[in-house]
């Protein structure tokens, strides 16, 4: 029994942190949008974390929420205000990929940041400029975004943002691919390609997340880089599914091409 208290300390110790932080956030007025840091941080306490695991929860002068695990390679950085993100420069990245990843040029990402040369730094923080000033690579109707946040939502509800537009950017990717439809539609409708639209969860109104995260995907977020399938490892022994690249994991799913 002492045993067993002794490990849920370092739980109440996180939970007892990132509550802390969101009544900071509040407090410095970030309030736009308040429902993805709320996201972020019910989903950071869903997790088994020690307290020795976690890295830093911090709102900067920027209004950027920034959760960091050590250990797992994640980092989830949330725009609190202005609909920009931070992101963390890791081992192999380049301005340009960085740039490919968000649909920026470099130019671009270079202004925003004020740098001078392209060289980067591993652990360097680049603010990447909202969704909004990216180039557009896609245009879809009104009923296609709602589909497309629809799905999100029933596939990817309990992953983190950054989870989110990926699916949604699985989505757009396979109407470009051979071998798929060519439509949101098409896509998403194409017999047993996603779950949720068999067991009917697909069906169910999204919440107001799925859909930023639907626009910030249609706007050319890919965060996948061009991934054009994704499962949940420990849900499915597929072997086809597992027989495809794998490019990167966000949250419980891996993307694969």
């Amino acid at each position: 029994m002492k045993e067993e208290t002794s490990m849920k300390r370092p739980l109440v110790h996180v939970k007892l942190l990132l509550s802390l932080s969101l009544l900071f956030l509040v407090a410095t007025g970030a309030t736009e949008p308040l429902s993805d840091a709320i996201h972020s941080f019910r989903w950071l306490i869903s997790q088994p974390v020690a307290a020795e695991s976690l890295g830093a929860v911090s709102a900067g002068s920027d209004g950027i929420l920034t959760a960091s695990l050590h250990g797992g390679g994640q980092e989830e950085s949330v725009p609190v205000q202005g609909g920009s993100w931070t992101y963390t420069v890791k081992r192999g990245d380049s301005l340009y990929s960085i740039a490919q990843r968000f649909g920026h040029t470099v130019e671009k990402l270079r202004s925003y940041n004020g740098l001078s040369t392209n060289n980067l730094r591993i652990g360097q923080r680049l603010t990447i400029p909202p969704a909004s000033q990216a180039q557009k690579s896609n245009t879809l109707a009104g009923g296609d975004v709602d589909m497309l946040a629809r799905l999100i939502h029933a596939e990817a509800q309990a992953e983190p943002y950054t989870g989110k537009v990926a699916v949604g950017a699985v989505v757009l990717n396979r109407t470009r691919a051979p071998g798929f439809p060519n439509s949101v539609a098409g896509v998403i409708y194409q017999p047993l390609a996603f779950e949720s639209v068999s067991n009917g969860w697909f069906y169910r109104a999204a919440a107001s997340t799925s859909y930023q995260a639907a626009r910030a995907a249609v706007s050319g977020w890919d965060p996948t880089g061009g991934a054009i399938y994704f499962f949940n490892p420990s849900k499915t022994r597929n072997r086809f599914i597992w027989s495809r690249k794998i490019v990167l994991q966000i949250g419980n799913h891996v993307f694969a091409i």
